[in-house]
């Protein structure tokens, strides 16, 4: 049996100590995590798209999305916008189960180091 995006979610939500509230936007999630950072997750499984982004005030900090804007990066459209601006292949495939463990992983990473 596939696993939901809401398992998923659940599963995010329990392991991430950074998590401080959060937020239904009916179109997306609003993760409140500690420092003042924030999570906007996006994800509509009808269309297969999906967006996770780090943000601090008003600066996206850590990006994942699947838009088709970078098709010269392996694994296209599955992309990572790095702190520093720049734009590499990602390793999400668009199975929230699978991806956001990556996304966890990373946020606690960067969070840890601040």
């Amino acid at each position: 049996m596939a696993v939901t995006f809401e398992s998923a979610l659940s599963r995010f939500l329990a392991e991430c100590a950074h998590v401080t509230n959060v937020h239904d936007l009916a179109t997306r999630w609003r993760i409140e995590l500690k420092g003042g950072y924030f999570l906007d997750i996006f994800f509509n499984a009808a269309f297969g798209k999906y967006s996770y982004t780090l943000s601090k005030g008003e600066k996206r900090i850590l990006g994942w999305d699947n838009a088709p804007h970078h098709p010269k990066l392996a694994n296209s459209p599955h992309h990572f916008h790095r702190a520093d601006g720049s734009v590499i292949a990602s390793s999400l495939n668009g199975d929230p189960d699978h991806d956001l463990e990556i996304v966890r992983v990373e946020i606690e990473k960067f969070l840890n180091e601040r």
